[in-house]
């Protein structure tokens, strides 16, 4: 068979065509000193200039710092001729001098004699990639300065993937501990037993959002109390591809709570103190408001003192009230109802003309309940129901 006759202006068109089709990315052909020799479609949309501007000119025209450029080129030339290819990056000027970050591979071209001869240029244009790298390296950065949160970032099964400076300052383990190991690492063992970080993953992608408090622990194996938002992280489909777990440690905060709590519970105890006036008689002072809490305090309180020293009368005084409402009054009630069923009977004092005309009008039932206007009549009354029970008792007694 015959050798094969090639038309060599004709296959360097078909060349040509195929590079004229590539629009988006720049290949161009460089001599040996790195001018440009080419100049196809995709370099002209690329860079806007057209054939004429930059033909025969040094490729570093085409870079932002044209100057730093002389000279990293022939470093990357020589590169490429060395290893086969060189890559490479930077910022490159269009010719209305806007800038964009461009992505290149050179690679040597060789003659008959395997000598190079020059260059083809591949580079594209990746600005939006890198502008959203630069974004990630900033929001990094922030995270990094954050030290008083941890900042967990999860894949959609709970496996660490990153870990902030504040997750080691305040769990104490490094990056390298808790990255590829699952985020329950952190919880405690009933935690973990009953499911809590998957129960916390799955509210997240169904609300969107979940917050919750509770105790984590350290890698020393101390506790401490953790206030964790749980937000998952979608694809651009909707998808969920991970979570972002923000911890931050509540534990000084909830003892000053619990402080003012048991301060508070202290307060009351000292402002409603059951105290016997006489055998078998409580006095129970009411001062200030009642709200719910009080209430079953003070009730609870009341009865303990009915157990203990048997009284038969409860004077319940609420002359330091400043004001009868309805909820104050179906307390007061309900801590009567209670004595009664410990078979004690209640004596109200203390109640002003204004609490009268307040009881009136509110259009509270006290029922049964016996009251008095002062804490004296209250206790003369007391000592006559008693007296009638001993009275009853001993008649009984001798017939």
């Amino acid at each position: 068979m015959g050798d094969v006759w090639v038309d060599t202006a004709i296959e360097q068109s078909y060349y040509q065509q195929i590079f004229d089709s590539i629009t988006d990315y720049e290949v161009i052909r460089l001599d040996i000193d790195g001018g440009i020799r080419s100049w196809p479609e995709g370099a002209r949309r690329m860079s806007q200039f057209s054939a004429e501007e930059v033909l025969g000119k040094p490729v570093t025209t085409l870079f932002a710092d044209e100057a730093a450029a002389r000279g990293r080129i022939r470093e990357e030339l020589r590169a490429a001729i060395e290893t086969g290819r060189c890559e490479t990056e930077g910022w490159r000027v269009r010719k209305d001098g806007s800038q964009f970050w461009a992505s290149a591979v050179i690679a040597p071209i060789t003659g008959a004699d395997g000598s190079s001869v020059g260059f083809v240029q591949v580079a594209r244009d990746v600005t939006e990639r890198q502008e959203q790298e630069f974004a990630l390296r900033g929001t990094e950065q922030m995270l990094d300065a954050i030290t008083d949160y941890a900042v967990i970032r999860l894949d959609h099964d709970g496996i660490v993937r990153s870990w902030s400076p504040g997750a080691h300052a305040l769990a104490q383990y490094s990056a390298a501990e808790t990255t590829g190991r699952h985020v329950s690492m952190l919880y405690t063992d009933d935690d973990r037993q009953t499911g809590l970080p998957e129960r916390m993953m799955t509210a997240a992608v169904r609300d969107g959002r979940y917050e919750t408090e509770g105790w984590r622990v350290r890698k020393d194996g101390s506790r401490f109390w953790a206030n964790v938002i749980l937000s998952p992280i979608r694809d651009l489909g909707g998808g969920v591809v991970g979570f972002v777990e923000v911890t931050r440690d509540l534990t000084e905060r909830r003892d000053q709570e619990q402080l003012v709590q048991r301060q508070r519970d202290e307060i009351l105890e000292l402002s409603t103190p059951v105290i016997q006036v006489w055998d078998k008689v409580l006095v129970l002072p009411v001062i200030g408001t009642l709200d719910s809490k009080r209430a079953s305090r003070l009730t609870e309180g009341l009865l303990e003192r009915i157990s203990l020293d048997q009284a038969e009368v409860v004077i319940v005084d609420v002359s330091g009230v400043p004001a009868i409402d309805t909820d104050v009054a179906q307390h007061l009630l309900k801590t009567v109802e209670a004595a009664r069923l410990m078979g004690a009977t209640s004596i109200l004092s203390g109640v002003r003309p204004e609490t009268a005309q307040a009881i009136v009008h509110l259009g509270i039932e006290l029922g049964t309940l016996r009251s008095r206007n002062t804490l004296k009549d209250a206790l003369q009354l007391a000592l006559r129901l008693l007296g009638t029970a001993v009275v009853d008792e001993q008649v009984a007694v001798h017939a």
